[in-house]
């Protein structure tokens, strides 16, 4: 599990010395962190949106940071399209109205899915598989 301590300056190079004490009690575990997400994006965005397992946020609020992406029908890839900040006291989502309205304006700009040009796994049929596509006899009732 990876910790991000967020709101610490560091130098580019050099001897960091960072000096903290944080106590907090961890009730929602990463995995449900990811169910409590996904859940949350079924039911107000997509099922074409998932989550993946948190990273663990130490900041003035401890959050499990939540990977959310967006898988295309058919296909195995995925992009990462945005977070949302789980309250690992709570179990609550952290800003939902935000976390929301990040995601759908991701999803609004035109460019904002990589999409791919190559187009060479497209290719002509055999002639054989071709149907001829006569319309269908016409029924009359009598």
């Amino acid at each position: 599990m990876a910790i991000i301590l967020s709101n610490y300056v560091i130098p580019e190079k050099g001897k960091v010395n960072i000096d903290f004490n944080v106590s907090f009690e961890i009730k929602c575990t990463a995995v449900q962190a990811k169910r409590t997400v996904n859940n949350w994006l079924l039911n107000e965005i997509s099922y074409l949106i998932g989550a993946d397992l948190p990273t663990l946020i130490l900041q003035q609020q401890p959050a499990w940071r939540v990977p959310v992406w967006l898988t295309l029908s058919g296909t195995k890839h995925k992009e990462i399209i945005g977070y949302v900040d789980v309250d690992v006291e709570t179990g609550q989502i952290i800003d939902p109205a935000n976390s929301k309205i990040k995601i759908e304006q991701y999803l609004q700009q035109d460019d904002g899915l990589t999409t791919t040009t190559d187009k060479s796994f497209i290719r002509e049929l055999p002639p054989n598989y071709v149907t001829n596509l006569t319309p269908p006899p016409q029924i009359i009732n009598q």
